[in-house]
């Protein structure tokens, strides 16, 4: 693989970061706070953006944001991905049937990348926001690698155990031959101090390791139904169906919101099966193929 050039991994992580940022400018200095930059480089890539149209400096604040070529760069994206326009709509018609919140990721490089929203803010936190991105590593983004032959690198980038990484392969299967992943709530202050650390420092190289070990020292980070009865109850974060492109790839994932409080596997089960049919939707009106489970 050719070594990417300082330059150009600079833009990505401007550009990255203020798409997971979108309510508010930052300065050059707070660019090179997050991103690990110095002022110099800072300065002369932010230039080159500017004047390409991709950001926008506000001249009496001094801060960037987002700048509207990249509008067109999202609209031209959106023509040649049909399928996040179809997942969209699935998401339109679920949310409206179910009154639950429904999320659109997809991968982005080595990063789960969160797409679109529709239906009510849920009472707890949301999933995610436009363009918010997580590490692809074990447990997270299980959807994603559940149809690989090969895990290995999932499970090595998230430091698993030899156990554990048992236990992970073991629930794959589940999540292909169910046709959805289920991701239990996870009260743990921990873990969610590990996930806004990545989230304001993305290039801080501990941050990533930090939230390995945190999601490790968890017991329950994914859902095996295999010693649950129907009537017994669980809390998830969230359901998970994948939408697969035209060579059986998962493209994207469609996922429904939980809540704090209990639900019954029963009802889990439900909205699991309908938030699968409409991926299944979704894959078959882009041409995508479902592999073999």
């Amino acid at each position: 693989m050719a070594r990417a050039a300082p330059a150009s991994v600079r833009a990505v992580n401007i550009v990255s970061f203020l798409t997971a940022h979108p309510s508010r400018g930052f300065t050059i200095s707070e660019l090179a706070q997050h991103l690990g930059m110095n002022i110099a480089s800072a300065h002369a890539t932010l230039a080159v953006l500017c004047d390409s149209g991709f950001l926008i400096r506000d001249p009496v604040h001094r801060t960037y944001v987002l700048g509207p070529a990249l509008a067109a760069t999202g609209f031209a994206a959106l023509e040649q991905h049909p399928a996040i326009e179809a997942a969209i709509e699935q998401a339109e018609v679920l949310s409206l049937e179910l009154d639950v919140e429904v999320g659109l990721s997809g991968i982005a490089g080595t990063d789960v990348i969160f797409l679109a929203r529709r239906g009510p803010e849920p009472l707890t936190s949301s999933i995610a926001y436009v363009g918010d991105r997580s590490p692809l590593l074990a447990p997270i983004g299980a959807v994603f690698v559940a149809w690989d032959d090969d895990v290995s690198a999932w499970l090595e980038r998230g430091d698993v155990t030899a156990d554990r990484a048992d236990r992970y392969r073991s629930f794959l299967r589940e999540v292909r031959t169910r046709g959805f992943s289920v991701m239990p709530a996870i009260p743990s202050p921990d873990v969610t101090g590990a996930f806004q650390r990545l989230r304001s420092e993305p290039t801080d190289s501990d941050a990533e390791q930090n939230l390995a070990e945190m999601l490790q020292k968890v017991d329950e980070v994914l859902i095996s139904f295999d010693e649950l009865s129907d009537s017994d109850e669980i809390a998830f974060k969230a359901l998970a169906a994948p939408i697969f492109d035209p060579i059986g790839r998962v493209l994207l994932s469609l996922s429904i919101t939980g809540s704090e409080q209990p639900v019954r596997v029963d009802r889990i089960r439900h909205l699991g099966r309908r938030l699968a049919k409409s991926a299944s939707i979704a894959t078959r009106r882009t041409r995508g193929r479902v592999p073999g489970r």
